[in-house]
């Protein structure tokens, strides 16, 4: 009852009061060794990316250590004329089209050059000579040439930042690989498709919907002969040396090497924007295998690692396993699991795993249990569902690590709502790490961007304007500068309470141990946090304290009788960082060992060592040399061929990226620019809002000249 009447009289702005809960404890036991961190980091939009203000905040104040990007290619003329063919905002064909639509329709390469408003959309045929092949691409389009430039940056700084890894997903080939999928497109309105129009089709240059013809059949549209070839070839010949040809181009032309590529981003999801369906895991092991035999046949391209596949963690078991029946069927992504498992090419065609973390199951109360996370790790043992497998593993059961690659929606203020359990603010990103992390057992979180060219909205975390100020980006650093790549994952358990969340990670050549806090209660959080006696010789910890009103708070505190207290603000964040003296034992710049498994049941691996760089006590970035010890150079996480075999220590592993997906990565205006981005606008503006209520993020798409 006084508890009640003291919120109350706080809420009426009588009394100001923080009223501390009773004390908890956390127990930190560093022998229980859990997976190994690889890093966190963005997937690229624009062109900010290029500027000086966007880079010091990504590489040296957040620390970011990867970097994602879109692998659509962009192709020269003529293949890219007008739009690839298609209505658009230079009127040439005008909106809405000859077709009274928006988009230009097609079902198959064979009427993908039908005249159409005057005009013959032409297909590259890819021929046998990858270098021929190299210059159909452009790669100073807006996309490869930023994350070319960052890519740069970041492995200058790989020292500094203890390793990077630069990675990258396609979300469509060519369109003229696709097929009909058999659906249509719904919803629509203003300057989108018309509702009713079938897959796949192109609007304003994005390759929209339809399914990749993985049936293996050559086709005349695909005679290679005039380009060194001896005749009709398949579209997943064609999809194979496509994908090869832009790898290389790209590499050569930046001089930098991808860790890791996705051959489909949110692969059973068909929208407006650059998008392709894979419904049945026949038709993605296919593609993925000839993936993998084509980058095998190049010295400069077999190192890259295939991920996959990159599918949504589903809100329920039918959304971890199947929908739909019969002849209606789409795998889910424990279930691709299952059957590229079943298939030896393609299980040692994928190097690891990757799911997007849309699932709000776990961050919608204090104390709620991440269920969708759970099972995407160790599977169930028994059916969630009817229909559903008594038992399906997860991914832990295939020895291959799993990233986090890609998750938004967040609204901008640190508590959203402002009433109630703020599950949708920028306090619930901290909450999401933490789960993905521990019961998801991710190596790897990445969220969508960074920063889009405008404010800070529900698809980044931040804006050129409020930069370190933003809570979104606030809630992530905690996580990002402080968990350096190489670091393993420890065993910490809470007792006395149930709204705080721990979790922690020891870094064996750096010698550190980072602890982050999360309290998901609106009472503050007494906490005695124990210290273990490996790393030996921490002293004191950086403390690091965010909540409402109060962002970012550098304090330090003292270490007695092998713990340290701390108080952890309601709905708030507590990063402790302590440095102590490296293990000998630990392997220099190398990773955790080459399996890339990670210990479904805690038990101990491989010591980790990529001399990552610490934090600071203001949280301020240095761009000069590492601040941790040992940190001299690349991590040995695979940028050799031989460490995508297992047969070098790295945190790569065996081989040392739906709800669709956001708002462009290039927004390129042309001609009649204000007037096509302010009915984008609204146009956006819907779906955002009705994305939002289901739990979906926001739009992306595409513009071509």
């Amino acid at each position: 009852m006084l508890r009640r009447l003291l919120y109350a009289l706080g809420a009426a702005g009588l009394v100001s009061l923080s009223i501390t809960a009773t004390a908890q404890t956390v127990t930190i036991d560093a022998a229980k060794r859990q997976q190994t961190i690889d890093g966190f980091g963005t997937c690229l939009s624009g062109t900010e990316g290029q500027q000086d203000w966007w880079k010091t905040l990504y590489f040296d104040d957040l620390e970011a250590s990867m970097l994602r990007f879109d692998l659509v290619a962009h192709f020269k003329a003529p293949y890219s004329d007008r739009t690839y063919n298609s209505p658009w905002y230079h009127n040439d064909p005008a909106l809405p089209g000859p077709d009274g639509n928006n988009v230009r329709t097609y079902t198959s390469a064979t009427d993908y050059t039908r005249t159409w408003a005057g005009h013959a959309a032409q297909i590259a045929v890819m021929g046998p000579n990858i270098d021929q092949n190299v210059a159909y691409f452009d790669f100073d389009d807006d996309v490869p040439k930023t994350a070319g430039l960052l890519a740069q940056l970041g492995n200058q700084k790989k020292t500094m930042l203890g390793d990077f890894k630069l990675f990258a997903a396609l979300w469509s080939p060519a369109p003229w690989l696709k097929l009909s999928s058999g659906n249509k497109i719904g919803g629509q309105s203003g300057n989108l498709p018309v509702n009713g129009t079938a897959w796949p089709f192109i609007w304003g240059g994005n390759f929209s919907g339809g399914v990749l013809d993985t049936s293996g059949t050559a086709r005349a549209e695909f005679d290679d002969s005039s380009v060194g070839g001896s005749g009709p070839t398949s579209a997943l010949t064609q999809f194979a040396r496509g994908l090869a040809a832009y790898l290389r181009g790209f590499q050569q032309k930046f001089g930098v090497k991808l860790y890791s590529i996705s051959i489909q981003n949110e692969l059973n999801f068909e929208t407006f924007y650059n998008s392709c369906s894979y419904p049945l895991s026949s038709a993605y092991i296919a593609a993925l295998k000839a993936a993998r035999a084509e980058l095998d046949k190049y010295s400069d391209l077999k190192s890259i690692r295939i991920m996959g596949p990159e599918d949504l963690l589903g809100g329920d078991g039918y959304g971890m396993w199947q929908y739909g029946a019969g002849s209606s069927v789409t795998h889910k992504n424990l279930q691709y699991l299952d059957n590229i498992a079943q298939d030896a090419a393609a299980a040692s065609a994928v190097d690891f795993f990757c799911i997007h973390g849309y699932a709000q199951d776990g961050v919608n109360a204090s104390g709620s249990t991440p269920v969708q996370w759970q099972w995407w790790a160790a599977g169930w043992q028994a059916s969630p569902g009817a229909g559903l497998p008594s038992t399906v593993k997860g991914f832990t059961a295939y020895n291959k690590k799993s990233w986090m690659t890609e998750t938004s929606g967040e609204a901008p203020a640190w508590l959203s709502p402002s009433s109630g359990f703020p599950s949708d603010g920028a306090f619930s990103i901290a909450m999401k790490i933490h789960q993905a992390l521990t019961a998801g057992r991710q190596s790897a979180w990445v969220y969508w961007q960074l920063t889009d060219g405008s404010a800070t909205a529900a698809q980044t975390l931040t804006d050129a304007t409020l930069k370190d100020q933003s809570p979104k980006y606030v809630a992530a650093k905690h996580f990002f500068r402080y968990v350096r790549p190489g670091a393993m994952r420890v065993d910490a358990k809470v007792a006395g309470g149930s709204s705080l969340l721990a979790s922690a990670y020891v870094h064996d050549a750096a010698g550190t141990l980072t602890v982050v806090l999360v309290n998901t209660a609106a009472s503050d959080v007494s906490a005695s946090v124990s210290v273990p006696s490996a790393p030996a010789g921490i002293a004191s910890f950086e403390a690091h304290t965010s909540k409402n009103g109060s962002l970012w708070k550098a304090s330090t505190l003292a270490i007695a009788s092998g713990s340290a207290a701390v108080t952890v603000p309601g709905y708030g964040v507590v990063t402790l960082y302590g440095s102590g003296t490296p293990s000998p034992s630990a392997g220099g710049t190398g990773g955790a060992s080459g399996s890339g498994g990670v210990a479904a049941t805690g038990g101990s691996s491989a010591s980790a060592g990529t001399g990552a760089a610490a934090a600071s006590g203001s949280g301020g970035g240095d761009a000069g040399a590492s601040r941790l010890p040992g940190a001299s150079g690349a991590s040995g996480a695979g940028d050799a061929a031989a460490a995508r075999d297992g047969s070098v220590a790295g945190t790569g592993g065996k081989r040392s990226s739906g709800c669709g997906c956001r708002i462009a990565q290039q927004t390129r205006p042309h001609h009649g620019a204000s007037l096509a981005l302010g009915l984008l606008t609204i146009c956006v503006a819907r779906r955002r809002r009705a994305r939002r209520a289901t739990k979906r993020p926001p739009l992306r798409l595409r513009f071509d000249d």
